[in-house]
């Protein structure tokens, strides 16, 4: 075995002072159980907020749905109490009430522009004629210059007008009701291929 000659480092304290940076073993610990707590808790707090947000609203939803609660005394219908889905409160009459109003009335004397979106002449004149036949206001005749249509198609302008145009295409035999805000007139017949007229 060789020897070396004695140096400085040789001489060691029996308490020596520790410098620098030196973590021991218990404080390594707790910090890593305080890390393992603040996870913890950030989970239940996800699960917390998702049971808010998803599972109490589907139970609620559940409960106002199958009924009023026993608790409330009133008989009002469940659309004033705010549930959303209105019920129907019995009446004492043995007639039956209609469950939906009456359909809206076609409107007539609303203006029609009638045009020909086909290469046939003449298609918009006898569009015209069986509009006006059927007790229409023809405001107008013309060759369409909007977009090509595929088939022939009845616009209205305002939602008000749709059971009109609706009347309006079923007296011309007209499948597609469409609405367009840019028209000029109220409603609008355009006579596309395969009109029969």
């Amino acid at each position: 075995m060789s020897h070396y000659p004695g140096d400085e480092f040789d001489d060691v304290l029996e308490a020596p002072r520790r410098q620098g940076v030196h973590r021991t073993k218990g404080a390594v610990e707790t910090g890593r159980r305080g890390i393992g707590g603040v996870i913890i808790a950030a989970a239940i707090v996800v699960i917390l907020v998702a049971a808010a947000l998803f599972i109490v609203p589907k139970l609620l939803g559940t409960s106002a749905a199958t009924g009023p609660s026993a608790s409330s005394g009133s008989s009002a219908p469940a659309s004033a109490k705010g549930s959303g889905t209105p019920t129907p409160t019995p009446t004492p009459s043995s007639t039956p009430t209609p469950t939906q109003s009456a359909p809206a009335q076609a409107d007539k004397t609303l203006a029609v522009g009638v045009y020909n979106a086909t290469s046939t002449a003449g298609l918009g004149n006898r569009a015209a004629a069986a509009a006006r036949n059927a007790g229409w206001t023809v405001a107008a005749v013309g060759n369409w210059t909007g977009s090509p249509v595929s088939s022939s198609v009845v616009f209205y302008k305002d939602p008000s007008q749709k059971a009109s145009a609706q009347a309006l295409a079923a007296d011309l035999g007209i499948a597609t009701v469409l609405q367009a805000q840019q028209l000029g007139y109220p409603l609008a017949v355009v006579a596309g291929p395969g009109y029969a007229g």
